[in-house]
């Protein structure tokens, strides 16, 4: 099955594949396991400043190599490619999926651009994720709330949403309806109304950004609504970065191999979490 069959069986079973960042082969190797603990299909996905960090090609060709190995549906995204050139190099360099963030662009140049990139991946059989309105924040702790993260965009238009998707015959719509990057000062909040009214006036794949942090209930209601790609890096840095914490202090080990193992197993088990949050354990 190919990553458009998967995204087509989440939307008509109502669950959701999980799109979790990786910049270093130990994040990479702890979704592997934990797809292959709760046979799941999962996407490893790297944005521009993580596939800069371990570059595109080995990105590919390490996920790659692991779905072989495991014979699970594993695909590759690259996440908020900010520019055509990004995204162009992102087909380039093999990725299953593209998401082309044009959302800092006037509508008609965010459009026309999309429109673009999403004829180009198609002609190679990839699928494009487009970003109508930004989503704000970043993969950090934010001294904010996240209700005044969230007016630095505006709310996606439902109309305005079925209008560019229908135009850029985009696969995937990243909306704007409450979800912010990072975590904050207060508790996430997705508006179920405004995303229940996008999923009725569209035909596209629906995707959800800023999973870190989000309250479970919320999650699955949204899933019930119709989300079928949930993104979620931040709690996967903070684990990595807290356990490799522990692990470094008072050990006389000079081998990083031998450091890494409780680190890739603390990641391991959010990602196992997640899965099961969003209903996609058992589903391989």
């Amino acid at each position: 099955m190919t990553a458009r069959d998967w995204l087509n069986r989440a939307k008509e079973e109502h669950f959701a594949i999980g799109a979790f960042n990786a910049a270093n082969i130990e994040t990479i190797k702890a979704i592997v396991a934990a797809a292959k603990n709760t046979n799941a299909p999962v996407i490893i996905e790297a944005s521009q400043g993580e596939v800069s960090y371990i570059g595109g090609k080995n990105f590919v060709a390490i996920v790659r190599n692991a779905a072989e190995e495991t014979g699970l549906p594993i695909f590759t995204n690259l996440d908020h490619s900010p520019t055509l050139d990004a995204a162009r190099q992102g087909l380039a360099w093999g990725f299953d999926l593209v998401h082309f963030n044009g959302s800092t662009l006037g509508y008609d140049e965010n459009l026309n651009q999309t429109k673009t990139i999403v004829a180009e991946a198609h002609a190679k059989n990839v699928l494009v994720e487009a970003e109508l309105d930004t989503i704000p924040g970043g993969s950090s702790f934010h001294t904010v709330s996240a209700e005044e993260e969230l007016k630095q965009t505006k709310l996606t238009d439902p109309d305005q949403a079925a209008a560019f998707s229908e135009k850029t015959n985009t696969d995937t719509l990243a909306a704007s309806f409450g979800s912010v990057h990072g975590f904050y000062q207060t508790q996430k909040h997705i508006d179920l109304t405004r995303l229940r009214e996008i999923r009725t006036k569209t035909n596209c794949f629906l995707s959800l950004h800023g999973g870190s942090g989000m309250p479970n209930e919320q999650v699955k209601e949204a899933i019930k609504i119709g989300i079928v790609k949930i993104n979620v890096n931040s709690e996967l840095r903070l684990a990595f970065k807290k356990t490799l914490k522990e692990a470094l202090a008072d050990n006389q080990e000079l081998a990083v191999y031998k450091i890494m193992p409780p680190v890739i197993d603390a990641v391991r088990q959010v990602v196992e979490e997640k899965i099961k949050i969003f209903g996609s354990e058992g589903k391989v």
